[in-house]
């Protein structure tokens, strides 16, 4: 009987390893969304506490956008060296956030040239990730195909969303006009602003890290050479 509880145990065994594993990942993953949903409360509270900023152009708010559009510029830059045939559709991926990026330095390029001048570049930029993408129509159309039906689409969604219209609605002047009447103070309703852009730059970029580690190219055990082809197939 001793030996039947012993090899019913070895058994057990792995699964109680794979649960426990499961399960301290689960918490591991919340803790670390916990730490990045705080961060912009944290900056905005940093700017407005420590830096005396509070909404004015230069803060802290806004050198973390650009530090986070920067990060996931990267991101799709290092996908596309990886995988070769992600490259034409990657440099629209690339292309797009690095406009993002453009545009959030228009300060620096208003008081280095003019004020616009980061349209120019940002058309550039635009432009040639077009025209490369168009080399191959095919190739980027399947890569294309294969980054939306990604699971973690839905994410990059939802911060696109929450960066274009969410935070665009939610920082109208008329919205904060009629909600507080007199006390109308243009800082608040800048802050509510940055503070929607900040948390949708945070879900970009998290969900552009989960594309670094899901987008890996399958390897082929015969040759043990990459397979750049085999993309999104999580």
């Amino acid at each position: 009987m001793r030996n039947v509880f012993m090899q019913f145990e070895r058994k057990l065994m792995p699964y109680r390893n794979n649960n426990t594993f499961a399960i301290f990942n689960a918490f591991a993953q919340f803790l670390f969304l916990a730490v990045l949903v705080s961060l912009p409360v944290l900056v905005i509270r940093f700017d407005i506490d420590t830096l005396k900023t509070g909404a004015s152009e230069g803060t802290l708010v806004e050198y973390m956008e650009q530090f986070l559009l920067s990060l996931t510029v990267l991101c799709y830059a290092y996908i596309a060296k990886h995988n070769p045939s992600f490259k034409r559709f990657g440099a629209l991926v690339i292309g797009f956030f690095l406009c993002l990026l453009i545009r959030e330095l228009d300060m620096f390029f208003d008081e280095l040239v003019f004020h616009g001048f980061w349209v120019y570049p940002a058309a550039i930029v635009a432009a040639s990730a077009v025209i490369y993408s168009l080399t191959d129509r095919v190739e980027t159309a399947n890569q294309f195909a294969a980054f939306v039906n990604h699971r973690n689409f839905g994410l990059l969604c939802m911060g696109l969303a929450m960066l274009l219209v969410f935070s665009r609605l939610f920082g109208m002047s008329s919205l904060w006009r009629e909600l507080l009447g007199d006390g109308y103070v243009r800082a608040a309703k800048n802050i509510a602003e940055e503070g929607t852009e900040l948390m949708a730059y945070v879900t970009i970029f998290y969900a552009s890290l989960r594309y670094v580690f899901a987008m890996k190219p399958a390897k082929d055990k015969s040759t043990h050479k990459s397979d750049s082809s085999v993309l999104c197939k999580h």
